[in-house]
């Protein structure tokens, strides 16, 4: 089995070993940890302490300190916080950089890319967004939906499941057999759009702004709507 691997994330490769072996014994003393991790003790404490800066330990007020790991799911969520406000001064920061726009397709790899790429680009809609996702991707989206909601953009959503959302109806639409998967289309203000599906915990599908691409994915939400 392979590895964890933090480093895309900011973290060593001690930092992740450490974590790893945080998860599979559980607290315990900077000792214990390096003994565990087969590492020199100075490294081991070195890496304890990069993860509690990093949010991904915390350690107890006691005599000797004991760490503690932050659940994955703890992890993934401020690893995401921490991306979005990335990509959102990244987007700020380029938005002041005037240079001809030429259209792009960009392929979609996990269901975690195509929540950030939606929650982006619904939080920038200035007109109108159009959606059609699982069900159990719109308590994911509620933030960025229920702001752009407040700003006088139209919402057009739908899913193939029943959704309850306080601020906007969500109509519900009939499965199509044709679709590999759940469909999980998108228009963002008819400058970005996202045609994918996804089967079980993994989604195949594309971003772009090609006009072609962003009408394609406009016909493709008014099928499924007209379908009903």
């Amino acid at each position: 089995m392979p590895r964890l691997d933090l480093t895309p994330f900011g973290f060593t490769p001690t930092e992740s070993l450490v974590y790893e072996v945080l998860l599979k014994t559980g607290p315990g003393t900077g000792y214990a940890i390096a003994r565990a991790a087969s590492l020199a003790r100075a490294n081991a404490y070195s890496a304890l302490e990069g993860l509690v800066a990093k949010g991904a330990a915390r350690v107890a007020d006691e005599r000797p300190k004991r760490y503690r790991p932050e659940p994955p799911s703890t992890l993934v969520a401020k690893i995401s916080n921490q991306q979005g406000a990335a990509l959102e001064e990244l987007s700020a920061g380029l938005s002041d950089v005037t240079s001809p726009s030429s259209p792009t397709l960009v392929e979609i790899v996990s269901v975690r890319s195509v929540l950030r790429l939606l929650t982006h680009d619904i939080g920038r809609a200035q007109t109108e967004v159009q959606l059609v996702a699982p069900s159990d991707a719109y308590p994911l989206l509620v933030p960025a939906l229920r702001r752009t909601s407040t700003a006088h953009v139209v919402l057009t959503l739908c899913s193939t499941e029943p959704v309850d959302l306080a601020f906007a109806p969500v109509e519900q639409i009939p499965e199509s057999p044709s679709w590999p998967g759940s469909p999980l289309v998108s228009v963002i203000d008819d400058r970005s759009a996202i045609i994918a599906a996804r089967q079980a915990e993994s989604v195949f599908g594309h971003w772009g702004t090609s006009p072609t691409f962003v009408a394609g994915a406009r016909l493709i939400i008014e099928r499924f709507r007209q379908a009903r």
